[in-house]
């Protein structure tokens, strides 16, 4: 027996010691003093026994992260006879100083005499402790993100097809989202009809692995109206390069779509009549006969007689008043579609599209002479204005602008000589056709323009406006290139913004004027090191300014010539005292000698640009952010959820969840959707139950967390399930018989 009882004790220490990770026996008081103590355990911390003794008197509590004590001590004094092994996670001090993550299987054992005690398995999960430790970071800098935005997030899984988004969906448009996949006939049921072909666009650019898309849609919300929203997509890739996933974000854009087509038919409206203004009007004809419409059209160049007579007599704001009112007559005469416009201080012009015959021309000529002679007639005090009117009628004596427009303006001239308050037809062989090259002022300066640009801080004030009033920059950015490129008549008018390092710079927005070809496509990505100093001619700081090309080094000469530019004039973007890029100004059709009020105005508006464009910047490095710690939170291996602590509804779900178990949504309840209960599961983690967890409907085992936090308004609960299925079984297989 002795020698039997002597071999069974030697098994039992081979055996003891053998466990894997670490065992131990420990008293349940006294700091759970350990009276056994396996040899891995030692191995597991780099302690001697003699050390354990020395340093902490062989209590395990000692060696326990303070933090964790507690519950480790409560998990122990919890245990009794009839308790299953109980498992707690902590942190374990090493002989090196630091702390590992263990996770420990407990058993309380009542021996002979009737003492007990606690069996201690304890495994090394270090790598996945402070993996969960990051996670948790990580969640509440993206809680925080997500708590300053009303954007909404979304994952297309390319390969599955199956397209999520985040629950700001629901409280923008105020229903739940449903994708039929791409290829159904109803794949975007929300989106506007018109602009599903463009939502089809960016999806092609995502499939074909693009790296960043944007585009515009309408969305419609619960009330059946249509929301205008820009959406942002990245593409994710395999270990292959192959396009895996989407990431993107929605932003309502409906507010600033609005301001901006109102800042546009501002920039396209003469600001007193509110017709269109010089340039607008010329390219609306233009554009409209460059399609050679088979149809008859007729050209009205309008001037007022007597206008100065007028102003000298009454003053300049009767004046405008007097304008304002010819200018509502106009509008009344002519169709919607018809083209009125403001061409110089007190000349007009009228473009009227197929009309039936030249007769229908002659009586809106005569019209108009009737508007202009009795629409102050009824006035306290009667004024008397008149007009002259030249006609020209396309195709017959202009198929293109410039000749309509001279045959018009020919037609004026003779209306003008031969004793105004008349309209006159273009005739092609009169003789003061001949004589005259033309009459009106196209292209001169019109007051009220002049009372608004004569003062430089006044454009720059409305730039400033035009930016501070709208949230969409990018398309302020672009509208405001549009109204200064106009102003100043320069060829081209862009933005190069510099790559982090500062060595590369890419063309970012562009307006050309017409006749110059567009160079954005080209200038990406484009290399300082070749350019022989490029950033050194911002010798003062802020201004690179370029009367003749010619006069730069060889380098710089070839990239100017290649996109056709004469002199250049172009304006530091500064981030402190770091060189970020620059807004520029290009003069194509010749050498340009820019004056010293342009170069003031143009660096002005340059710097207004710079600032709005680097609070753009930042806030997209804010949006990429919160993307990139979705996908952190999405690929996390455990099981993520976010439920309401007091109706237990699902809020978030992350994707190894929504692996796990497709059908289960946001709104349901979580014991609905992962135990298909009608009632809270009695060991529910947010009322205190059982840190590990089995699931019959999957056979996995999970360790939970659970953690209160804020989502939106509602008090919720973060709950984060790792897998310990494995764990389990081999703690099942490791068990002894």
């Amino acid at each position: 027996m002795g020698n039997g009882n002597g071999q069974h004790s030697h098994d039992y220490q081979i055996l003891f010691n053998s466990i894997p990770g670490g065992a131990c026996l420990c008293s349940r008081e006294n700091g759970c003093t350990m009276t056994e103590i396996s040899g891995s355990f030692l191995e597991l911390t780099g302690f001697s026994r003699e050390e354990l003794e020395e340093k902490f008197g062989n209590r395990l509590a000692e060696m326990i992260n303070p933090a964790d004590r507690g519950k480790m001590t409560d998990t122990l004094l919890s245990l009794d006879e009839r308790s299953e092994n109980k498992s707690y996670s902590f942190r374990l001090l090493c002989k090196d100083g630091s702390y590992k993550w263990v996770a420990d299987s407990m058993r309380l054992l009542r021996e002979e005499s009737g003492s007990c005690q606690v069996f201690c398995v304890l495994q090394d999960i270090t790598e996945s402790g402070n993996a969960r430790e990051e996670l948790r970071l990580s969640l509440e800098r993206h809680r925080i993100i997500m708590d300053q935005t009303t954007d909404i997030i979304f994952e297309w899984n390319i390969p599955a097809d199956t397209l999520v988004f985040s629950s700001n969906w629901k409280k923008k448009f105020g229903y739940e989202a449903v994708y039929h996949g791409n290829g159904s006939e109803e794949e975007f049921p929300h989106v506007h009809a018109e602009d599903r072909a463009v939502l089809l666009k960016l999806i092609d650019n995502m499939k074909k692995g693009a790296a960043y898309s944007t585009e515009e849609v309408r969305i419609r919300n619960s009330d059946g109206n249509y929301i205008w929203c820009r959406v942002r997509s990245t593409d994710q890739y395999d270990a292959s390069g192959r396009p895996l996933k989407v990431v993107g974000v929605i932003t309502d854009i409906d507010k600033e779509k609005q301001m901006i087509d109102t800042l546009r038919r501002r920039a396209e409206r003469d600001a007193l009549t509110g017709l269109y203004n010089r340039e607008e009007t010329e390219q609306q004809i233009r554009r409209y006969l460059k399609e050679e419409p088979e149809e008859l059209c007729a050209l009205f160049m309008i001037d007022t007689d007597n206008f100065k007579q007028v102003n000298d007599c009454y003053g300049h704001l009767f004046g405008d008043a007097v304008l304002s009112e010819l200018a509502a007559g106009m509008k009344k005469l002519a169709r919607q579609d018809d083209v009125v416009g403001r061409i110089g201080g007190d000349e007009f012009t009228v473009f009227l599209k197929n009309i039936p015959s030249r007769k229908t021309g002659e009586e809106k000529a005569d019209e108009l002479l009737s508007i202009f002679r009795n629409l102050f007639l009824e006035e306290k005090q009667a004024i008397t204005v008149r007009c002259s009117v030249g006609v020209a009628f396309y195709p017959e004596d202009g198929t293109d602008f410039p000749s309509l427009y001279r045959s018009a303006d020919l037609a004026l001239y003779q209306a003008k000589t031969r004793g105004k308050d008349q309209y006159r037809l273009y005739q092609s062989h009169g003789g003061d056709s001949a004589a005259r090259p033309g009459y009106s002022s196209l292209g001169a300066a019109i007051d009220s323009d002049q009372r608004f640009s004569g003062i430089p801080g006044d454009l720059v004030n409305y730039v400033f406006q035009i930016l501070y009033d709208t949230s969409d920059l990018e398309r302020s950015i672009q509208l405001v290139l549009e109204i200064v490129g106009k102003r100043f008549d320069v060829s081209r008018a862009y933005i190069f913004e510099n790559s982090e390092d500062g060595k590369y710079a890419d063309n970012t927005y562009e307006w050309c004027n017409e006749g110059i070809l567009p160079q954005k496509e080209e200038l990406q990505h484009i290399p300082y090191e070749g350019l022989d100093g490029y950033k050194d001619l911002f010798r003062d700081g802020s201004v690179f300014y370029c009367r003749d090309i010619r006069s730069l080094k060889p380098a710089q000469v070839a990239l100017f010539e290649k996109q056709g530019i004469r002199s250049t004039l172009q304006c530091a973007v500064r981030e402190g005292e770091t060189f970020r890029g620059f807004v520029g100004f290009d003069e194509c059709t010749g050498v340009r000698l820019w004056t010293k009020e342009e170069v003031g105005m143009l660096s002005l508006i340059s710097q207004v640009l710079t600032t709005f464009l680097q609070k753009k910047r930042s806030i997209d490095r804010d949006r990429q952010t919160a993307i990139r710690l979705n996908t952190i939170l999405d690929v996390q291996d455990a099981y993520i959820y976010v439920i309401d602590e007091t109706s237990y509804e699902l809020l978030y779900l992350n994707h190894k969840t929504r692996d796990l178990d497709p059908a289960a949504r946001k709104g349901m309840t979580c014991h609905q959707a992962f135990f298909c209960n009608s009632r809270p599961c009695e060991n529910c983690p947010l009322t205190g139950g059982d840190g590990e967890i089995y699931n019959p409907r999957y056979n996995v085992w999970t360790r939970v967390r659970a953690a209160s936090m804020k989502w939106g308004e509602h008090n919720a609960s973060l709950l984060t399930c790792f897998d310990i299925t494995e764990y389990k079984h081999m703690q099942d297989t490791d068990q002894p018989r």
